[in-house]
C-alpha cells in the first residue's frame, strides 16, 4: 500500500487549523464567561440586622450563614454582634461567613432610689427580679427619716436578675435639747453633758466674786438649744483672784 505524502501533509494541516480555530473560539466566548475565583477582605457585619448583613454579603459575593442569637451587654437586640471569620480576614468569593445576633443584654440597671421609701423601693426591685437584702440605718440630715440614702451596688450599676440589693435607710438627725449647766460643778456638768450623748467642748475660768469656785457661770450654747447628738458644749467656770 502506497501513501501520498502530500495528501496526508495537507489533512494534518488542515485538521491543525481547525482545532486552533476551535481552541480559540472557545477561549474568546467561554472566559468571559468564566469568574476568577478572586480574594474578597471580610467587611465588618457587626451591629447590622441580619437583612442587611445578607445584602453586603451577597454584594461581596459572600455567603451568609445564620450561627444563632447570643446575649450581649454591648450591641442592641437583633443585629449582628458577632462573626466569624473576623472583619479583615481574607477569603476567596462563595465563601461562608457565619453571624451571631444579638438578644441584647440580661443585664438590669439599678435605678435611683434616693428619697424613695422602703416599701416603695421593694415593689419597684420585685418588678425587676431584684431583692431587697440587708437594710441599714444612719443619721443623715439631707434625707428625712424612713427614706432611702443609698443602695449597695449604687444606682446605675448593672446587675443580674435574682441579685440582692442592700438598702441604706435615713433616721434623720437625731437632735438634743441643751440641759441646764449653769450652777452645776464642773464634775457634775461633764457627767449630764455626758449622759445626754453630748460632749464638752472648751473649758474656760473667769474671776467672779459672787458665784463659787467650780461652778459653771455661762454655757454655750444656752440651754434649751437644739443640737446634734456629740455637740460640744463650752463651758466657763467660776474661779478667784490669785
Amino acid at each position: 500500500m502506497y501513501y501520498d505524502g502530500a495528501k496526508i501533509f495537507l489533512i494534518s494541516f488542515v485538521v491543525s487549523i481547525f482545532t486552533s480555530v476551535v481552541v480559540c473560539a472557545a477561549f474568546f466566548f467561554l472566559m468571559p464567561l468564566i469568574k476568577p475565583n478572586v480574594d474578597i477582605v471580610i467587611p465588618d457585619f457587626s451591629g447590622s440586622t441580619t437583612d442587611q448583613a445578607r445584602v453586603i454579603a451577597e454584594a461581596r459575593g459572600l455567603l451568609l450563614v445564620l450561627g444563632g442569637e447570643e446575649e450581649n451587654e454591648i450591641v442592641p437586640g437583633n443585629a449582628v454582634c458577632r462573626q466569624t471569620p473576623l472583619a479583615g480576614s481574607v477569603v476567596k468569593s462563595k465563601s461562608t461567613v457565619m453571624v451571631f445576633i444579638s438578644k441584647g443584654s440580661s443585664k438590669i440597671v439599678l435605678p435611683e432610689l434616693r428619697g424613695q421609701g422602703l416599701s416603695e423601693a421593694t415593689v419597684k426591685l420585685s418588678e425587676l427580679g431584684l431583692k431587697v437584702g440587708e437594710v441599714r440605718s444612719e443619721e443623715n440630715a439631707d434625707i428625712g427619716s424612713d427614706k432611702i440614702i443609698s443602695t449597695i451596688p449604687p444606682a446605675g450599676t448593672k446587675v443580674g436578675k435574682g441579685d440582692v440589693v442592700m438598702v441604706i435607710l435615713s433616721r434623720g438627725v437625731e437632735v438634743i435639747e441643751v440641759p441646764r449647766l449653769i450652777g452645776k460643778a464642773l464634775s457634775t456638768a461633764r457627767r449630764m453633758i455626758g449622759d445626754k450623748g453630748l460632749a464638752v467642748g472648751n473649758v474656760s475660768y473667769e474671776v467672779s466674786t459672787e458665784i463659787n469656785v467650780g461652778i459653771i457661770m455661762r454655757q454655750q450654747p444656752v440651754p434649751g438649744a437644739k443640737v446634734k447628738r456629740g455637740y460640744a458644749i463650752n463651758l466657763v467656770v467660776a474661779t478667784v483672784l490669785e
